[in-house]
């Protein structure tokens, strides 16, 4: 099996992504293998160094794997003068990272509960079903 005029070229910049989005080799292979790769963390590691080809099939899984790590990470983003992580309670300025993302909580979908301080009800920063339908207690 021997180069492909676009091998190299594929291979640097397959490299250069990894490198800028600081995904590492290991991340890299072990998403690629869950995608049906059939190549072993070795053999991708030396296609990356350039002492291996690989079929044209395996280097595009490879970008398919790159590309969704790339994907998943946070990025950043300027706030629009109503954005509500510009006035968040707890960040010491605006978030940069985009909505959701740069907290400690990591998933913007999950619900965040804490105890309450005065009392045994736990409470939740999102209104939940029970917010809506139950009455309140005073009444």
């Amino acid at each position: 099996m021997g180069f492909d005029p676009n091998e190299p070229e594929q291979r640097r910049k397959l490299r250069d992504a990894l490198k800028a989005a600081d995904i590492t080799r290991g991340e890299l292979w072990l998403n690629y293998f869950s995608i049906g790769g059939s190549v072993g963390e070795y053999e991708v590691e030396a296609y990356l160094q350039g002492l291996l080809s690989l079929p044209p099939i395996q280097r595009d899984l490879l970008a398919m794997a790159a590309n969704e790590l790339i994907e998943a990470l946070p990025r950043l983003y300027a706030p629009f003068s109503d954005d509500p992580d510009l006035t968040e309670p707890g960040l010491a300025g605006p978030n940069l990272a985009g909505p959701g993302r740069g907290r400690d909580t990591g998933d913007d979908d999950r619900e965040t509960y804490s105890r309450g301080q005065d009392t045994d009800q736990d409470t939740h920063s999102r209104p939940g079903p029970d917010d809506y339908t139950d009455p309140p207690a005073d009444k």
